[in-house]
């Protein structure tokens, strides 16, 4: 694997030592936005509305492919949106539907393409930088009118979830600042992710390491994963891209890995990771439905994570068991 800074060098600038960063993509003056609205032939609009009131009109597309880019991870996922969640919100991880937990602070723009060549419409959802958050793209079996109707999308605007899913799943739910504090539950852990990226929440595992918080080579991971396809073993893959992260709870049918690069497949769902850009893997634990829940934890160069693999819900006692005893070889 080439060698890549460390985000907890102070004396080295990157992404996640500062504010000031000086590597390529801290320089990057033209977003993914400005760059699809300059292609030539490029068909498409901006809607108006907020992104937060076209984001509820996700399950009534149907049944579409959802894509969630975040640096070394790509996840895309075949079905029907569930009503996105936002932070604070209950942990949606239902199989048979796309899941995504939103910041609605860190988005910023929504934008529908009309088919061009080999690209069905689409539905791309935008960062306040004009980077891609998540793109929705439509299938044969997914309803166009529903998809028109988009642009004239208009009502109040408002929480992701409902205010009584909110009530029901946040009461005594950690705030990102409390994380990683291994007292804090899992809808703290990932919203600290969605709150900025989870630059604060690397710099500050290592103070954690009494606490079985543990650095992993990738290679390790790797093998764990590869471990957990061969038993089957259900389990919560949540890849985060700024503003967004796209969660998926299923048995794990299948994991390859060459050179560096790994896919994992759950249903009709697929991940892939590219561990030779990943610069850390971690294991975390925080609160979950049986108590202490460990997690992996991958971060790119930029300090940013970009997947975590764990067990959220009410898994079998069995399943839970053989997840933590899984990750409680790799910190030994």
């Amino acid at each position: 694997m080439p060698h890549s800074p460390d985000a907890h060098d102070k004396s080295n600038p990157t992404c996640g030592a500062d504010r000031g960063c000086c590597c390529p993509r801290g320089q990057r003056t033209t977003s993914d936005l400005d760059t699809l609205l300059a292609t030539p032939g490029f068909a498409g609009s901006l809607l108006n509305s907020e992104v937060a009131t076209v984001t509820r009109q996700l399950p009534a597309l149907d049944k579409v492919v959802g894509v969630t880019v975040a640096g070394p991870v790509i996840m895309n996922d075949v079905g029907i949106h569930d009503a996105p969640v936002s932070m604070g919100g209950p942990i949606r991880t239902d199989p048979s539907r796309i899941t995504l937990r939103l910041n609605a602070a860190r988005l910023g723009s929504a934008l529908v393409t009309d088919p061009a060549a080999h690209v069905p419409p689409t539905l791309r959802l935008f960062d306040t930088d004009g980077n891609t958050a998540h793109a929705t793209y439509l299938t044969e079996h997914s309803d166009r009118l529903a998809f028109e109707s988009l642009s004239l999308a208009g009502a109040p605007d408002g929480d992701l979830a409902s205010e009584g899913d909110l009530a029901a799943d946040v009461s005594g739910a950690s705030t990102p600042s409390d994380v990683p504090a291994p007292q804090a539950d899992q809808i703290a852990q990932f919203d600290s992710i969605l709150d900025d990226g989870g630059v604060q929440r690397l710099f500050s595992l290592p103070a954690f390491r009494e606490n079985r918080y543990t650095r992993v080579e990738s290679r390790r991971v790797i093998a764990a994963l590869e471990h957990a396809a061969l038993l089957g073993m259900p389990m919560t893959l949540a890849t985060a891209a700024p503003g967004c992260i796209q969660m998926r709870h299923d048995q794990l049918d299948g994991a390859r890995e060459h050179r560096g690069q790994m896919v994992l497949a759950s249903g009709g769902c697929r991940a892939m990771i590219n561990f030779n850009l990943a610069t850390e893997c971690w294991i975390t634990w925080s609160q979950g439905a049986w108590g202490e829940t460990g997690s992996i934890e991958i971060y790119d160069r930029h300090a940013h994570c970009a997947l975590v693999a764990t067990q959220t819900g009410t898994v079998s006692a069995a399943t839970f068991e053989a997840w933590d005893h899984l990750l409680g070889d790799l910190v030994t």
